[in-house]
């Protein structure tokens, strides 16, 4: 029969405790906890199974390991153990197996009937004599083993039993089928590849699974904590769940080796042990079925067998026999896979290198070899370098880099350089690969190597190739502007120089970069002035991103439609760096909502492939989004993750912008502690680096903040750092523009009215409504609130109709409000009611704390009372729906903070959001609360998405 596995859904995978005598057995067993469970239910004897277990199972899986627990549990319970193992250079010598089973019983012998104990002498060895009947060694076996069992249990252990001479399977199998209700018990294992085995009888048994995936990762994280992420990614992909793999192959990948996943090889290299259990039915093929195999392994596309000249004409023939052999899967449309990853491994470990060059050649020659895999065909087939084919991949790298692949990209641009017989050029190919590697996979390791590879094979460091890397590797891993700044400068104003218009174009990008942050007149100038000097090998989009980003205030409308048209290609657009570099002029200029699926698509493809420094910028940009639309916890979200990443990446530029992003949103929410928390850090690290930039979007926030609690004298004096005159057209920068709403509303509210109407002048002289409908609400507001009477109205009311009602929300809340203040001043009490409604209703949807309070406070002084302007908005987000179910569970603030990996600080902000919209006063009531909540919301609210769900959560159409 064959026994039921029994569900263990819920146990703790591979703890292998044995949860009967408390002694721990097999603690490295992940996710074998239900065959452990099997095993214990025969040993005891709790499920009635027959007293006999055969586990079948690919090679590899752990059957040998499951034994090994079978003997630990059984020494726990006081059993005696007895063990033998199948050898294949044994299978013909009769009654082997027995024989090492049995001998340690040798001295029990005696007490048996003289025919027992003359037939297991003669068929063990010890005797002479004709060679006694099957049947009666089979009795005088299982009367000897029930002999020993009297006095101490026994459990008869033997692995590899398809092995085993034929002679002692049978003996066994005959004994297996008899030790029900005895003190014996019987455990085989059978390896299933290979010929089908033959029936040896009705005994239990239990085909053992591969591990899935989660239970994979557990155990590789258990055995190797420290292996790089797209390499652990790519060994539980080959192994495909088997256990001695996945214990196995990271021995032979070591990440400094292979830092990015295309570095790591198409066919993983196995060990030796590795090799000895999956290649010895491959050698045995003839040298034709091997030859056509190792095509079929390094081809990788499926392309190979439509070429006869390439496979020859008995392909046919010998895929037949490999298929008998149970090596590949011909399946129904004439595809041939490999019945495991490592099999195919193994099928190239076996051939010589010169067999693998000659396969190389011919999977080149492919009449369908797309050029990628024909370069790369190529490479390895060489013997040496070889300039074609280093051209060849080095276009290949350009082309993996605009289709969305940057892996690959540093890849073969690696591999181009290794095949450079020229050192110069050898040189420029490692510095692409380490442009590649900073500023689109965050590998900042290997851009260090590949850096220092490149400057010993040229004494020209001054080359733009080798500037562009190291100025990227001076930034993100220091920010060191000046010394990045002066590297590049110095490489592209080199006497002599003709870089490419892909060196120019990536030097540029970077020297953006550097200048916007630090923000200085004496590095836009220079900056300016090389745009300039190399404008003809300077793409459009580049040339925008130059007028944009040194004065977004004065852009030119035909700028603007070039960006527009830019924006609109994105749709389809595969190259993250593409995407991203876009995205940074949209974000200066308002059009940041146009590109929020393109960024989604980078976050999530980035996040899968390991692109660090893509999905980092990705994510700064979606911090940026979200907050202009108001979706402030989403820009939480995105700048925690963000964080995440770029710490544990050493990406130290761009952290800065995150605890920003972090910082701006909990300003408009009224969080006035998690606002002000990482600002004085922001500053200390900046100013000895240069990075100028950085202290005005710390000034932003606290101008923000300011308003928030109605300090506008606070306010007016952080904003005066960033533009002390307001908007300047010479100087006017991105912070300039975003503060400068802020500026005149401050002004206003502490007398400044006529230094408010000077900075609403500039605004108008320099046309900023152009940039966006956005600054067309605002500079339109802006003029309300320094007029009177109907030329207020008359602005405000242009201000409304110059946005749509669904762009901006938090603008046009402050807007709403604005009017309706003016409007109560003006005693239009009905109207200004109707506004400072509207306001409010944006308010509480956006949970803007301290603005609902003061729409409020006005509703009140137009005759509403406090109660008829309560919140009817009692939807908690999902981040706060999290945290009131912890504090409702009886969690601390430090607690709930230490499992969300947020700060006590923000538990505390969220709870002051959450009592007043679920009626509450105090924790106590949390519960009583949240249990009503379930029963008047259905569905629940989603969570926060993980890298791997991203594409899930927001197609759910989440808003």
């Amino acid at each position: 029969m064959s026994a039921e596995h029994p569900g263990t859904e819920g146990q703790d995978v591979g703890s292998g405790q044995d949860v009967g005598t408390g002694q721990g057995i097999a603690t490295d067993l992940t996710g074998r906890s239900s065959e452990l469970d099997l095993i214990r239910a025969v040993i005891d004897d709790t499920a009635r199974l027959g007293g006999s277990l055969t586990l079948f199972g690919d090679p590899g899986v752990g059957k040998s390991a499951l034994l090994d627990a079978a003997a630990d549990l059984a020494d726990a319970r006081g059993m005696r153990t007895l063990r033998a193992a199948g050898a294949q250079f044994e299978a013909n010598i009769a009654f082997a197996g027995l024989n090492q089973l049995l001998v340690p019983l040798v001295p029990l012998f005696a007490e048996l009937g003289p025919d027992h104990e003359s037939a297991l002498r003669v068929a063990l060895g010890f005797g002479e004599g004709a060679t006694p009947s099957r049947i009666l060694i089979s009795t005088a076996a299982l009367s000897l083993l029930l002999l020993a069992a009297r006095e101490q249990p026994l459990v008869a252990i033997v692995d590899d039993a398809q092995w085993l001479d034929d002679a002692s399977a049978d003996v066994l199998s005959f004994v297996a089928r008899r030790v029900a209700g005895t003190r014996v018990r019987v455990l085989s294992t059978v390896r299933t590849t290979g010929e089908p085995l033959r029936a040896r009888g009705d005994v239990n048994s239990l085909t053992m699974r591969s591990l899935d995936d989660a239970e994979s990762e557990a155990l590789l994280l258990a055995r190797y904590p420290d292996l790089a992420e797209h390499v652990r990614r790519r060994i539980v992909s080959e192994a495909q769940g088997n256990p001695l793999a996945l214990v196995e192959l990271p021995a032979t990948l070591a990440s400094d080796r292979y830092p990015t996943a295309d570095m790591l090889p198409a066919v993983l290299p196995l060990t030796e042990r590795l090799t000895r259990i999956f290649t010895a039915r491959i050698a045995a093929l003839a040298p034709e079925t091997r030859d056509l195999l190792l095509l079929l392994a390094l081809d990788g596309s499926g392309q190979a067998l439509s070429t006869e000249s390439v496979v020859g004409p008995d392909a046919a023939d010998h895929l037949d026999i490999a298929e008998r052999e149970r090596i590949i899967v011909v399946d129904s449309r004439h595809s041939v896979v490999f019945r495991h990853p490592l099999v195919r491994s193994a099928v190239v470990e076996l051939a010589r290198p010169e067999q693998r060059r000659r396969a190389h050649r011919a999977l080149a020659g492919c009449r369908r070899a797309d050029p990628g895999r024909r370069a790369w065909h190529l490479a390895d087939a060489s013997y040496g370098p070889d300039e074609e084919v280093a051209t060849l991949l080095q276009h290949e790298s350009i082309q993996a880099l605009k289709r969305g692949d940057p892996s690959a990209a540093v890849a073969a641009m690696t591999r181009s350089a290794d095949l450079s017989p020229d050192p110069e050029h050898r040189s420029q190919r490692l510095a692409g690969a380490a442009y590649f590697a900073a500023e689109v996979m965050g590998d900042l390791q290997s851009v260090s190597q590949l850096l220092a590879d490149a400057r010993r094979l040229d004494a020209d460091v001054g080359s733009l190739a080798t500037a562009s890397a190291a100025a990227s590797l001076m930034l993100y891993s220091d920010a060191d502007v000046v010394s990045a700044f002066r590297v590049l400068t110095t490489a592209l104003r080199a006497p002599g120089a003709e870089p490419t218009a892909e060196e120019v174009n990536a030097a540029i990008w970077v020297l953006s970069v550097i200048a916007s942050l630090n923000g200085r007149k004496e590095m836009w100038d220079p900056y300016l002035e090389l745009v300039d000097k190399y404008r003809d090998l300077l793409p459009e989009g580049l040339l925008v991103r130059s007028e944009v980003v040194s004065n977004p205030a004065l852009v030119s409308a035909e700028a603007l439609r070039t960006l527009d048209q830019e924006i609109a290609t994105l749709t389809t657009e595969l190259d993250p760096g593409q995407i991203i570099r876009v995205g940074y002029v949209a974000n200066d200029v308002d059009r940041l909502a146009d590109l929020r699926e393109p960024l989604l698509r980078v976050w999530q493809d980035a996040a899968r492939t390991g692109a660090v420094a893509s999905v980092t910028n990705a994510l700064m940009l979606l911090c940026a989004e979200s907050y202009l639309a108001g979706r402030w916890d989403d820009t939480q979200r995105f700048a925690e993750e963000g964080l995440e990443r770029a710490e544990s990446y050493g990406y130290v530029n761009f952290v800065w912008f995150l605890h920003y992003s972090r910082a701006l949103a909990a300003a408009a929410l009224g969080q006035q502690d998690e606002a002000e928390e990482p600002l004085e850090a922001m500053l200390s690290w900046s100013i000895p680096r240069q990075a100028f930039i950085v202290p005005q979007h710390v000034y932003r926030v606290r101008t923000l903040a300011a308003i928030g609690r109605g300090d506008f004298e606070t306010a007016y004096t952080e904003a005066a750092r960033i533009s002390p005159h307001g908007l300047e057209p010479g100087t006017a920068h991105q912070l300039q523009l975003f503060v400068a709403y802020d500026q005149i509303e401050a002004a206003v509210r502490t007398g400044r009215t006529e230094q408010a109407r000077g900075f609403v002048e500039a605004m108008l002289r320099m046309d900023i409504t152009k940039i966006s409908t956005r600054w067309a609400l605002l500079v339109a507001a802006a003029q309300g609130l320094v007029s009177e009477g109907e030329a207020a109205n008359a602005h405000f009311e242009r201000a409304l109709a110059a946005a749509p009602e669904n762009l901006w929300p938090f603008e046009r809340g402050r807007v709403l409000l604005a009017y309706g203040e003016h409007l109560r001043r003006e005693r239009a009490t009905v109207e200004s009611r109707v506004h400072i409604t509207a306001a409010l209703t944006i308010f509480d949807r956006l949970r803007a704390a301290p603005w609902a309070e003061r729409a409020r406070t006005e509703l009140g002084a137009t005759g509403v009372s406090r109660r008829q302007t309560g919140s009817t908005d009692t939807r908690l987000t999902p981040q706060e729906l999290q945290i009131a179910t912890l504090a409702a569970s009886g969690l601390t603030n430090k607690a709930i903070g230490e499992r969300l990996h947020l700060s006590a600080r923000t538990v505390s902000g969220h709870l002051y959001n959450v009592f007043p919209k679920l009626g509450v006063t105090a924790r106590a009531g949390l519960r009583d609360a949240l249990t009503a909540l379930t029963a008047r919301e259905d569905p629940p609210i989603p969570d926060a998405p993980s890298p791997r769900s991203a594409a899930s959560w927001w197609s759910s159409g989440r808003p």
